[in-house]
């Protein structure tokens, strides 16, 4: 079964393939991934939505109201449905070792865009690096990426 196959079925989110042709698996993980991580700490602030919006925007080449939409799709449904171990399970051998290391380079800007550290989003990423079986190298290049763009 297909990621997207996967994750509808649990969150009845369809994402269209975009102009930059990222695929449909592409799409919908990072942002499941990313609306999981923002809310993680009670909700979602509008830092957290301006700095996702940003990253897909970037990441998909899509429009800044696309990736609003996307964003807001995700949290409703997921405030239904949080089934992460599901998704990582499914997830960890579809993604390549680039895109495993941008993902954790997206949660960490994600994390970070309220200037708050919270429990709930450490134990959070702590849970994403053992579910996609992120290698402390994987890791350790995110973590210089993300210091390199502050």
């Amino acid at each position: 079964m297909a990621l997207s196959d996967f994750v509808y079925a649990r969150t009845g989110i369809r994402i269209n393939v975009d102009s930059a042709g990222a695929d449909q698996d592409s799409q919908l993980l990072v942002t499941t991934l990313l609306v999981l991580v923002a809310n993680s700490d009670g909700g979602i602030s509008p830092d957290e939505s301006i700095r996702m919006v940003e990253m897909l925007r970037s990441r998909f080449g899509i429009k800044p109201g696309e990736a609003l939409d996307l964003i807001n799709r995700a949290s409703d449904e997921l405030a239904h449905h949080t089934e992460l171990e599901d998704i990582l399970k499914t997830a960890a051998g579809e993604l390549s070792l680039a895109h495993t290391e941008d993902l954790m380079l997206m949660v960490l800007h994600v994390i970070s865009a309220d200037n708050r550290k919270d429990a709930a989003e450490m134990k959070l990423l702590a849970a994403l690096i053992e579910g996609l079986g992120v290698s402390d190298k994987t890791m350790g290049r995110a973590y210089e990426r993300y210091f390199a763009d502050q």
